[in-house]
């Protein structure tokens, strides 16, 4: 009988450290990503060239204002916000309605998945870029 106690025991504990594990394995996003050509096409063979970086929970879009897309300055428009780990990939809300979604594509890509109200409206790819987190200059006033 103290065996069986002792070997239920030890089972237990390994089956508890195993969840543990599994709950605080790190979402691994990190890096840089451009838009694929698939999701930058804005009409007419112009495509709109924008960056995002990931540093753990940190997020940063590079648009390039003086694109086809955009015909602005030569800049990038930067702005940087924090997501949440959310399952296999990055979340974060915008207002009470919107959620976007970042999780794995394939092997390195990403696809960020935009839902209102519970359904998903639209995606786009990202390619991988580098696993350095790039920064783009100059920046737009």
């Amino acid at each position: 009988m103290k065996k069986i106690l002792s070997i239920s025991i030890l089972l237990f504990l390994f089956a508890c450290e195993d969840d543990k594990a599994d709950e605080t394995a790190a979402v691994n996003l990190d890096g840089t990503y451009k838009l694929s050509m698939e999701s930058a096409d804005c009409g007419d063979g112009e495509f709109d060239v924008q960056y995002l970086t990931i540093d753990n929970l940190m997020v940063s879009n590079w648009d390039y204002d003086g694109d086809d897309c955009d015909q602005g300055d030569d800049c990038y428009d930067a702005e940087s916000f924090s997501v949440k780990k959310d399952g296999d990939g990055l979340s974060f809300s915008e207002g009470p309605d919107v959620k976007v979604a970042m999780t794995r594509n394939g092997t390195n890509g990403l696809k960020v998945s935009f839902s209102m109200g519970g359904s998903v409206v639209s995606s786009e790819i990202w390619d991988y870029e580098s696993s350095e987190i790039k920064t783009y200059s100059p920046i737009c006033n």
